[in-house]
């Protein structure tokens, strides 16, 4: 345990927005004292360490999502909270909408996207958002193409995803709002369920393609089918978002590694990676252990809940060398791997979509946009939350090339 826990890091609520706000002094605190902590509020234990999040991923007998994985919160029928076969078979159909010929569709509609943004924001003489302007509209937009929405209802679909998902931090922020947005998805998504029936199931959109996937004889089922598409639209927009605009920070505050990418493009692939290994965009994921484990000289008790801190688990000194500094140069040959989108039979099956969109949006900035620059008197802005980090404004003037 070490020196007895500073005042400011005891009693903590995991669930609270305001506890992971500027949260790496506390990750540390922890990572290096108390790697295993119990939220005695929410009644749920916290660890932080990479091993101990790679041992408990893996350990999928003793540690199950379908209990759920947010903290107190039940669990739904999509794909994320099953288990073993259960969860390999909607994997499997859900996989039917992200085959490589999708993702190559996927690929060439999200260039003409990010070109376009790029385009309009060039086009601004003054100031641009690029949260809103190119992080926020690249996957909101991708994803209403592959799900073929329509243009009426794609910013109120963004609006209901965006206020659902502040209901991911736990019962106390399932509020009468959050509770209102996801009634309206529900209704959009059964609209968009008979449409599709209605026309036979004959288009190429990614809900048609679950409708019509099976594996066996065996389809999802309509709830499923509900929340793969609920899944699809906040999973995929978060990461991304964030991780777009929380990498282009990084990278506006560092010159030389921003220019390092325009004369050497070869090195996108790299910055991706330790883009969405500093900026983490979602906090944690939650397993619930099926029998007592003993972890830290502590034990979790069988039906517990325990969240995933991946934040703090991809500055882990153990893992990474200078963990606090961003550096596109990071070789992760040496370094390990980051856990930003989980690992085992629950990886995200996004990834290789978020990466495409992080690539593509580096690509097009760094060669069409010589600086970005923070407008005197103005900052970016952080979204306070306790299940997923990113930006919510980043005032920009763009310099083109």
């Amino acid at each position: 345990m070490g020196s007895k826990c500073p005042a400011k890091f005891q009693n903590l609520d995991f669930c609270a927005p305001s506890t992971h706000d500027n949260p790496y002094e506390m990750y540390d605190y922890f990572l290096e004292h108390e790697p295993l902590y119990f939220d005695e509020k929410n009644e749920v234990w916290e660890v932080f360490r990479y091993d101990d999040i790679v041992r408990i991923e893996r350990d999928t007998e003793t540690f199950i999502n379908g209990e759920g994985c947010r903290p107190n919160i039940p669990a739904d029928p999509g794909m994320i909270y099953q288990d073993g076969e259960q969860h390999n078979k909607q994997r499997a159909l859900v996989s039917s909408g992200f085959t490589p010929r999708q993702m190559r569709k996927m690929e060439d509609r999200a260039r003409e996207i990010v070109t376009e943004l790029v385009d309009n924001m060039l086009a601004t003489s003054g100031e641009v958002d690029i949260v809103a302007d190119l992080a926020t509209a690249l996957p909101m937009r991708l994803i209403a193409d592959m799900l073929d929405i329509p243009q009426e209802k794609r910013s109120a679909v963004q609006s209901w995803m965006n206020t659902a998902i502040q209901g991911g931090q736990g019962p106390d922020y399932v509020t009468d709002e959050v509770n209102d947005a996801f009634s309206a998805f529900v209704m959009h998504h059964e609209e968009m369920h008979a449409a599709r029936l209605e026309a036979g199931c004959t288009g190429s959109d990614i809900l048609t393609i679950w409708m019509n996937a099976e594996i066996n004889g065996e389809k999802l089922d309509e709830s499923e089918l509900l929340f793969e598409h609920i899944l699809l639209n906040t999973g995929g927009a978060e990461t991304t978002r964030n991780a777009i605009a929380g990498g282009l920070e990084q990278l506006s505050n560092d010159p030389k590694q921003y220019d390092a990418l325009y004369e050497n493009p070869d090195l996108i692939p790299n910055a991706v990676e330790e883009i969405i290994r500093w900026v983490c965009p979602f906090i944690n994921m939650y397993r619930t252990a099926t029998r007592d484990y003993e972890l830290h000289g502590k034990v979790i008790k069988a039906g517990q809940q325990v969240g995933l801190t991946y934040p703090a688990a991809n500055r882990d000194p153990r893992h990474f060398s200078d963990p606090h500094t961003f550096n596109i140069f990071r070789d992760f040959s040496k370094d390990s791997k980051h856990l930003s989108f989980g690992l085992g039979p629950h990886f995200c099956l996004g990834a290789s979509l978020a990466r495409l969109e992080v690539r593509l949006s580096l690509e097009e900035m760094t060669r069409r946009v010589k600086s970005i620059r923070i407008p005197e008197g103005k900052e970016v802005e952080y979204i306070s939350s306790s299940f997923t980090r990113g930006l919510t404004k980043f005032p920009a003037i763009l310099e083109s090339r």
